[in-house]
């Protein structure tokens, strides 16, 4: 069972990833995506997630928090997908770095499959 922290202010989107990854037995905690504070960064690191979706708003200017993951000794290496609904998401999870992105609206396929594909590596290395 992996544990997966999504960022999000987006209920449709909680909705959906509770939905899809909590049927595939993962630990999924939620936590804002608008604000970064001292208590979500303890949050964060007391975690210890395998993956990481990071919701990106074009009401709320968030990249901050991916750049707080990618710099924290304790996440830098946890994969993260954005997930956002703006046009140019291609571009932007290129010039940011991240290990995946997932254009609003999706299907929960997709998510799972996403996931997945990020949880691969880890779960080979624990089983040999």
């Amino acid at each position: 069972m992996a544990r997966i922290v999504c960022f999000t202010d987006n209920t449709a989107v909680a909705r959906v990833v509770q939905h899809e990854l909590t049927d595939r037995q993962h630990a999924l905690h939620f936590l804002s995506a608008s604000r970064l504070t001292d208590d979500l960064r303890q949050s964060v690191r007391r975690l210890a997630p395998d993956v990481i979706l990071l919701e990106l708003s074009q009401t709320i200017d968030n990249p901050h928090l991916y750049f707080f993951l990618r710099s924290d000794k304790a996440t830098r290496d946890i994969p993260i997908i954005i997930l956002s609904s703006g046009a140019r998401l291609a571009q932007q999870a290129a010039m940011l770095g991240a290990d995946g992105y997932l254009q609003r609206p999706f299907l929960a396929e997709q998510l799972s499959s996403m996931v997945a594909n990020h949880l691969a590596p880890q779960t080979a290395f624990a089983a040999a």
